[in-house]
């Protein structure tokens, strides 16, 4: 090998190592941006496959040997096919980028993306059988052809369409996008002239992958990003929680038990104190906690205040658990929420006689499940979408909590007249 085989082959091995790293941090992350992230994924495992290939490709050049003859012509179809696959691939990946933050719709620019791949890959795959592009001499060293400047071509003609979109909607991107999107897309440029002008130096699929990288790069700062403005959200949304939680008729109404009971019952009230500390304590520890808690703490926090409503209420209505599952972790108050809309707006709003409320919890598949059931006097599911109501703004919110904290759901069946079920599905990762 030269030392120019040497120096191509350690730079894309190197390469198509960062490229896997890349995917692999992506797949974890693929929560903050699942469509995009996916689609950036394709264009990091394409850029990995083309600096193997590349990589083959070199490392084989010049070696005469039976396996060297067919893995120098397949690397080097592959890497032709590869290069011409990043094209597309970065088109789609732009056109998330620009439709999500636009709401612009029909940019069909990927569509003429496709088609350049697909004119380039015919013409690769008919070069196999009958050479004009390139070829190889009998010491399976590749050298061009009459018509060896149409694969660069094809990929010069590929990224002038895309620098064009990206001037075009450049706005729509932050600072950071806007310098990878450049280099992601000059780079190649500059490669494919140096190539032209020095032929036997070829650094355009390096210069692919360096830009898929810059491009990786690019989404890790909008990861982070992300994560700040969730943190932000989260904890304003632990302060508004913490005071919804300690409302001010919640403890008028329970120290009034709590009053009578001393009067009536010491020993009862002794142990209302205790339920209603408990309670008080949970909601203060909770103010504290930055992510999930065990499902077994929420349930404490729930029996603490089903206690305190069944002594200000007696036996209006009964409350039962069927508990089969408590490996996970729930957004506080996530379940507490939901117990107290059951009886305020299901069993109360109409003094419901016989009502109940039941949680259970379960496992199903791959999920965590939580259903928080009564039969109260049931409701419209869809005045929950009118932004307008207040009565149901704790679901709201704890749907928005369990989205951004553990990527769970919360589905609401519900009936006027029959009771409604609130059902909580947490992934089990």
């Amino acid at each position: 090998m030269t030392l120019l085989q040497y120096v191509h082959f350690s730079i894309e091995l190197w390469g198509a190592f960062f490229c896997l790293v890349a995917v692999i941090s992506i797949a974890i992350k693929k929560d903050f941006d699942k469509k995009g992230s996916y689609k950036l994924i394709a264009l990091m495992l394409c850029s990995m496959l083309l600096m193997l290939s590349d990589a083959a490709a070199w490392l084989f050049r010049g070696n005469p040997s039976e396996a060297g003859y067919y893995i120098v012509r397949i690397a080097n179809y592959c890497a032709f096919l590869f290069g011409f696959m990043t094209m597309p691939l970065v088109a789609e990946y732009l056109t998330h980028i620009i439709s999500k933050r636009s709401g612009i719709s029909g940019l069909y620019w990927k569509y003429i993306e496709w088609a350049l791949f697909l004119i380039g890959t015919a013409l690769l795959t008919v070069n196999v059988f009958h050479e004009f592009m390139y070829s190889f001499d009998e010491r399976n060293t590749y050298y061009r052809l009459a018509f060896g400047m149409l694969p660069g071509m094809i990929a010069f003609t590929g990224i002038i369409i895309t620098l064009g979109v990206v001037i075009e909607y450049i706005k729509y991107m932050n600072r950071f996008e806007k310098v990878a999107m450049l280099i992601y897309l000059l780079l190649p440029i500059i490669a494919v002239i140096i190539q032209t002008l020095k032929y036997g130096v070829s650094f355009t699929y390096l210069s692919l992958v360096l830009s898929a990288l810059i491009l990786f790069l690019s989404f890790e700062v909008n990861h982070n990003a992300y994560n700040i403005e969730k943190e932000k959200k989260l904890a304003e949304e632990r302060i508004r929680l913490f005071n919804q939680q300690i409302q001010p008729h919640f403890l008028f109404n329970s120290l009034s038990v709590i009053k009578h009971l001393c009067r009536k019952a010491p020993e009862e009230a002794a142990v209302a104190i205790d339920e209603f500390s408990g309670y008080m304590r949970g909601c203060t520890d909770f103010m504290n906690e930055s992510d999930c808690v065990e499902v077994e703490r929420e349930l404490d926090l729930v029996k603490h205040y089903i206690y305190m409503q069944k002594k200000r209420f007696g036996d209006s209505f009964s409350f039962e658990y069927d508990i089969k599952d408590t490996d996970f972790k729930i957004p506080p108050f996530a379940i507490q929420t939901n117990v107290e809309n059951a009886i305020k707006h299901g069993l109360r709003a109409q003094a419901i006689e016989n009502g109940f409320v039941k949680i259970s919890t379960y496992k199903s598949g791959k999920n965590h499940v939580v259903e928080i059931e009564d039969n109260g006097i049931g409701f419209d599911t869809d005045i929950i979408k009118d932004e307008t109501q207040t009565n149901h703004v704790g679901i709201i919110n704890t749907t928005k909590r369990l989205s951004l904290m553990c990527n769970g759901t919360l589905d609401i069946k519900s009936a006027e007249g029959k009771g409604t079920k609130v059902i909580i599905t947490i992934p089990e990762r």
